[in-house]
Order: structure tokens, then C-alpha cells, then sequence
């Protein structure tokens, strides 16, 4: 049986999402035997600080109960650590799942979505998915173009997602770009700002989307316990908006959305954040480092507000990825995102980042 000739019309030519070459599927498929570096997903190198762990721990113990529906704790502990109201706070399945629930509850058949390209891969999948037209508009400078969003917003425009800062390329708006972009935005358009890296951005200028809500109550920001936090495999994200818009996420989701070990840990990453957030200046400081050295090596490599980079090679670089991988170094290639020979390469530790470095001195100067 052709179960695709049963599926949706607008559902068969969906894209799946292809994640970052896991480091056992790399080793199976290469038989490679060595330590293998994953610099691809933008994942924290480094496990949740110990207090989490025993929080996981003892949680165990109860997986024969299902987890609380709403993420009660893990909303009111928020609710503190971010200085708003409990009502205002939506947990989820990873902030991807609250992305999805904003589409499935807003939009309509001739709706539009209009988000920056190349920006995070999930936006267009939604779009499909919905059977809706997307309106990518193009980065300048590999930084997103709030102007040019605005001008593309059209009567029918329901969400305009704004990734701050943006996955692949690492850049930011700032805090005037984005009053610029809401000031006069008809009050009916769902504004989404996607700030998965936030805890890694320390530019002055970097605006403050919680404070802009009490003014604009068609904002809402996604936040993740996927990167500082180092939970991305626990897939718990959350999200700061107008409490009725809470409600409707609240209306779409599934039941029992977020495990029981997810909220266990999100509460104690918010309790021993002081630990975590020790490794954001390690961050920053090996992101220069690595930096340096690539454009050292001739690569266009924008600056970075977050814990990866995108390196745009020099002219005929070859393969890097393929040819990173049959080392051991799995870096992520930038061809799904729209920059064909490009690579965005996650900040490991220090071991990680100075062998990929000497890795990368060696293949661009052996050509």
C-alpha cells in the first residue's frame, strides 16, 4: 500500500528535520574508534552540574506516576526566577513544541508566516505543516532585517518569528531595531522571539523582551532549558507571553506534554543557576578563541552572540564537513539552511575547540 497517496495534500512534500550526525551513528557508519568531538547541535559540552543530576536521581522513583499536566512547580519557580507572573508562564515539550502550538492555535488556512532565512530550520517545517504560505525573508549580512520583516507583513501575516539571536549565524537585533519593527505593527500579529542562546548574549543593546510585553501584549518569547542549562536531551522549553495567550497553548497542547524528570530538572537548573552560569565566560572566551583561528584561516565568521559559530570558508575549501568527520569532528553543514560549503561549529570545551582548530589548520593548509 501507497500510504503517502493517504496523507494530506500539503503534508507530502514535508521536509523532516535532520539533526546533527549523533556520535554513535557517526562510529557505526565510519567504524571510527577514536574519541569523537560533536561540535553540531549547539548542545552545552559540558552534563548539568551535580545538584540537577541528583534531582533527576531522585525522581526515578515516581516514573510510575504521571508528571503534573501543566508544569505547575516548574511555572511558579519560573515565574520567580524571571520576576513576572505565574500566569503568564506555558512549559513544553522543548520551545520547538511551543512553536508548533502557536501555529496549530492561530493559524488559519490563509494565514501567513513570515520569518528571516536562513534562521532556525523549524519555521518553514511549521509552515508546511500548516498548510500555510511562508514569507522567508532574506538576512543582509547574515543579520536579520526587521525593516525588511515589517515591509513583508501583509494582511493576512498571523506570526512573524524573530530568532534573537539567530541559529546558524550567530548575530543579534538590537534593542532600537526591535522598537523600530513594533512600533505601529497592528496589534492582532503574534510576534514570536525565539531566544533559545539568551543566556549567552551579553551585548548591551540586546533587548529585553519580557519588559517589552507590558507594553506590547502580542509578544511572546521562547526560552529553552536545552543550552546553558544543559538539558537538551530532557527537551524542556517555556515561554513568557499575555496570560490568555497562555490559555490557548494551553488548549491545543497534549496532556501530560513534559515528563516528570524534565520539570524535576528545570527546577533545579533554576535553583543552582548560580553554578551553570559559571560556564558562560568559558563560553565567550573559547567562541573568540575559536573565532580568531578561523579567520585566521580565511573564513568569514560573523560575531557571535551565542555558543556556535557559522564559518563561511574561503574559496574552494572542499567537504570540510566530510572531511571533519573521517577525524572524528562532527561540525554542522550549512546546505539545509540555504548556505551551501558553510558550517556552524558549536563551542566544545577547550580540549574540543583547540582539536578542531589544529584539525582545520591542517586541511586548509594541506591544499
Amino acid at each position: 500500500m501507497d500510504f503517502k497517496k493517504l496523507m494530506r495534500p500539503h503534508l507530502k512534500n514535508v521536509r523532516p528535520y535532520v539533526p546533527g550526525k549523533p556520535i554513535e551513528e557517526l562510529r557505526r557508519e565510519r567504524n571510527f574508534t577514536g574519541e569523537i568531538a560533536k561540535l553540531a547541535s549547539n548542545e552545552n559540552p559540558y552534563p548539568p552540574v551535580r545538584e540537577v543530576i541528583d534531582a533527576i536521581t531522585a525522581e526515578l522513583g515516581q516514573l510510575n506516576r504521571y508528571p503534573n499536566s501543566g508544569s505547575y512547580y516548574l511555572c511558579a519557580d519560573l515565574a520567580e526566577f524571571l520576576g513576572v507572573e505565574p500566569g503568564r508562564i506555558f512549559v513544553g515539550n522543548g520551545s520547538n513544541e511551543i512553536i508548533d502550538l502557536l501555529a496549530r492555535a492561530f493559524i488559519n488556512p490563509t494565514d501567513e508566516i513570515v520569518y528571516p532565512f536562513p534562521s532556525f530550520i523549524v519555521y518553514p517545517i511549521v509552515a508546511q505543516l500548516m498548510g500555510v504560505k511562508a514569507v522567508e525573508v532574506p538576512l543582509v549580512d547574515y543579520r536579520l532585517d526587521l525593516a525588511a520583516m515589517k515591509t513583508a507583513i501583509t494582511p493576512r501575516t498571523k506570526i512573524v518569528f524573530i530568532c534573537n539571536p539567530n541559529n546558524p549565524t550567530g548575530t543579534y537585533v538590537t534593542k532600537d531595531e526591535v522598537d523600530r519593527f513594533l512600533d505601529g505593527l497592528r496589534s492582532d500579529i503574534i510576534v514570536a522571539f525565539d531566544e533559545a542562546y539568551y543566556e549567552f548574549a551579553d551585548a548591551a543593546d540586546f533587548p529585553d523582551t519580557i519588559e517589552l510585553l507590558k507594553s506590547h501584549p502580542n509578544i511572546i518569547t521562547l526560552r529553552t532549558f536545552s543550552k546553558i542549562h544543559s538539558l537538551s536531551g530532557l527537551r524542556v522549553g517555556y515561554s513568557i507571553s499575555h496570560p490568555d495567550l497562555v490559555t490557548c497553548l494551553h488548549m491545543v497542547r497534549q496532556p501530560f506534554n513534559v515528563n516528570r524528570i524534565a520539570q524535576a530538572a528545570g527546577r533545579a537548573a533554576l535553583r543552582h543557576f548560580d553554578k551553570t552560569k559559571e560556564r558562560i565566560g568559558e563560553n565567550r572566551a573559547q567562541l573568540e578563541k575559536v573565532r580568531a583561528g578561523l579567520v585566521d584561516l580565511g573564513f568569514e565568521v560573523p560575531p557571535s552572540q551565542t555558543n556556535f559559530l557559522l564559518a563561511v570558508p574561503p574559496e574552494g575549501p572542499g567537504n570540510l564537513t566530510e572531511e571533519l568527520m573521517n577525524r572524528g569532528i562532527i561540525v554542522r553543514d550549512m546546505s539545509p539552511f540555504g548556505l551551501a560549503g558553510a558550517m556552524r561549529v558549536s563551542i566544545g570545551t577547550p580540549a574540543e575547540n583547540e582539536r578542531f582548530l589544529k584539525t582545520m589548520r591542517e586541511l586548509i593548509r594541506t591544499r
